[in-house]
């Protein structure tokens, strides 16, 4: 993987021109003998892979033979952003491993390298002065845009400036006020759902605290160096926000009143996209185990942390998923790379078909606010879910009293049969099936699991005054006692629910 940005140790140095061949030879036996997995060796370039442990995820070793010197690089292929030394390690344990095999070969002053101890020593001091390393200052170069790495940068400091601005507006930047998030554009459902549509978006640059935004950007700093220049700044942008918007919609799916923000959903989509690629032929074979390894332990890790309160579980899968298939339509447009065309209806398609099943998905969702205006307008700002308790109040009224009317049957005082049977039918069996339309609607009403519950025993309380009803209407007009015993127990149920209610 050619990535500039990721640390890097580099050193050249000379041989005599007839030596090529002898240090293909030593080079390939002493990354044998340090136990490092070759990828690729010809006459002119060798690629070999560090193992993993507990201080490195994998560094690439590339060596390229030229005519009268060696270049020799180690380069991070894992989540270092910093090596810590650790490449410049690697080369020096190569080095001082050519030396032990030149010592152990004895090779003598008429083979075809004709270096002494004395020259060796020469050759040392040449490496020194030739040597390249990334520094510190070099991490500050992740924040600068530049061919191949525009969008992430760029990704980095509107997610700074945004959680910067909202500090200055008040926002606490360890534990933010709930109505601060939505104010400046947290994903909530029955505010999205309602219009506000523009949530889907803006809920990916806002940071529920200051930890939460230093992971986030931890994560995009690291999949962005990596990802951006290998499938291109255009498909960089066009994955993040798809996968971002397709996160944000599973998130108002599953979630009833959570208040969603973050950049891990479309953070996970250009994980995913990358999962896809290391899959394919497109990454070298060289690096593309230990980048499995790492990838993998990586989103296992999240979104088993993503069971937990508090952690949107539901937008960290959906941006995944989305980005594993958008991974391999990507893969189509770069085997055929240079058919532009082809990659521009590839990128629309993507848009196109993330965008309109987000707003199919959306449409599913149960939405009772929708045709329903309430006296005094609420702000964006309120609680969440704050519409539905409302809704629900309003309906439970109607309902209350739909039962005041119901049960004037039993209170009712007619002259004959008729009258009885009117009331029966036409009112209090009207008033019961206008109540059971309103519980099955709060079937569906975003509300916890308590008020449902409590919802379920009130719907079985309606559809037991319905059947009381029904036999009472059989046994006025058939003038039978043959619903005696199960007028009985229908009584005896309703009075153990109205209990349970209590």
């Amino acid at each position: 993987m050619n990535n500039k940005l990721l640390p890097e140790y580099i050193i050249e140095f000379e041989y005599s021109i007839d030596a090529k061949s002898y240090y293909q030879m030593l080079f390939s036996k002493a990354i044998l003998d340090l136990n490092w997995n070759i990828g690729e060796i010809n006459s002119n370039h060798i690629k070999a892979t560090t193992t993993m442990s507990l201080s490195s995820w994998s560094e690439q070793i590339d060596i390229t033979l030229l005519d009268n010197k060696a270049i020799v690089s180690s380069k991070c292929i894992g989540n270092q952003i910093l090596d810590w030394g650790k490449n410049k390690e690697n080369v020096e344990l190569l080095i001082q491993k050519i030396e032990f095999l030149k010592t152990e070969i004895n090779i003598s002053s008429n083979n075809l390298e004709t270096e002494n101890s004395e020259n060796f020593k020469e050759d040392n001091l040449k490496i020194n002065s030739l040597k390249k390393e990334k520094s510190l200052k070099d991490f500050f170069t992740i924040f600068i845009p530049t061919k191949d790495y525009i969008f992430t940068p760029l990704l980095i400091i509107a997610n700074i400036l945004f959680f910067v601005i909202m500090a200055i507006d008040g926002t606490n930047i360890i534990e933010p006020q709930g109505e601060k998030l939505i104010f400046w554009g947290a994903n909530v459902r029955e505010l999205t759902i309602n219009g506000e549509w523009w949530r889907l978006v803006s809920c990916m640059f806002i940071h529920i605290g200051i930890l939460h935004l230093l992971m986030n950007l931890y994560a995009l700093i690291f999949i962005g160096m990596l990802l951006e220049p290998l499938i291109g700044k255009n498909r960089f942008i066009v994955a993040y926000l798809i996968t971002g918007f397709i996160a944000s919609t599973a998130s108002l799916y599953w979630n009833t009143f959570a208040i969603s923000a973050g950049a891990s959903g479309a953070i996970f989509g250009l994980f995913g996209v990358f999962l896809a690629l290391l899959t394919t032929t497109h990454i070298e074979k060289s690096v593309k185990k230990p980048m499995l390894i790492y990838i993998s332990i990586y989103i296992g890790i999240n979104l088993i942390n993503g069971l937990k309160e508090g952690i949107d579980a539901a937008a960290h899968l959906g941006g995944l998923v989305s980005g594993f298939v958008i991974g391999y339509v990507y893969y189509y447009g770069m085997l055929n790379k240079e058919n532009r065309d082809l990659n521009y209806w590839i990128l629309g398609i993507v848009s196109f078909l993330g965008v309109s099943t987000s707003f199919l998905v959306i449409e599913s969702i149960p939405n009772p606010l929708k045709y329903y205006q309430f006296e005094e307008e609420s702000t964006s700002t309120e609680e969440p879910g704050l519409k539905y308790f409302k809704l629900y109040e309003t309906q439970m009224k109607d309902f209350e009293a739909n039962e005041v009317m119901a049960m004037e049957m039993f209170t009712f005082q007619g002259n004959n049969k008729e009258s009885y049977l009117y009331q029966i039918k036409d009112r209090s069996l009207y008033f019961w099936k206008e109540n059971l339309e309103i519980v099955r609607k709060i079937e569906k009403y975003s509300l916890p699991k308590e008020i449902l519950d409590h919802n379920k025993l009130v719907k079985k309380y309606v559809i037991l005054r319905i059947k009381q009803n029904d036999m009472l209407y059989n046994t006025i007009n058939l003038e039978t006692e043959r619903y005696k015993k199960d007028l009985i127990e229908v009584q005896q149920e309703i009075d153990n629910i109205l209990f349970s209610l209590q």
